[in-house]
């Protein structure tokens, strides 16, 4: 008896313990919505370097990209966001075990360099998480690019 007991009772466990993917989708979308929520209230500095991964890529138009945290919080350190900003909404996500991404509409606010007329910038962006250990989701690739306008996920027919 024993013998059958301690597979079953391990198999009851697994099957408890395994986190649904629509479960792990929903909890990168909230995730992305934090991060931009702390980036509208704190600065996109602070919430860019909270929450990348310690080896994200940050891929840049015309740039290259950066690579790691530190360069990442090197780079936002000797060029600040400070004259822009910066706010995204998810369309679509997906998640299955450790890996998830999100896609989403950004928008870009900034002022011309005589102050006069502010700029706005529409665009697309692409962000693939990591869960680690705690639970907790991190960036570890981000890109985006420009749109002539927001975009919507809608099929045409």
């Amino acid at each position: 008896m024993k013998r059958f007991v301690i597979p079953v009772f391990l198999l009851l466990m697994a099957c408890q313990s395994k986190v649904e993917d629509w479960e792990l989708r929903d909890q990168v979308i909230e995730t992305d919505k934090k991060f931009s929520q702390m980036a509208a209230e704190k600065g996109n500095m602070e919430a860019f370097i909270y929450y990348a991964d310690e080896m994200v890529i940050l891929m840049q138009t015309d740039e290259y990209p950066i690579v790691g945290k530190y360069a990442l919080m090197k780079e936002l350190k000797e060029n600040p966001w400070d004259d822009i900003k910066l706010s995204w909404e998810p369309l679509r996500a997906e998640a299955s075990g450790n890996l998830g991404y999100t896609f989403g509409n950004y928008i870009l606010e900034t002022k011309t360099s005589d102050m006069l007329r502010d700029t706005i910038i529409y665009g697309n962006y692409a962000s693939v998480w990591k869960r680690k250990k705690d639970g907790s989701w991190r960036y570890i690739v981000d890109s985006g690019n420009n749109t002539p306008g927001p975009v919507s996920l809608k099929q045409k027919k």
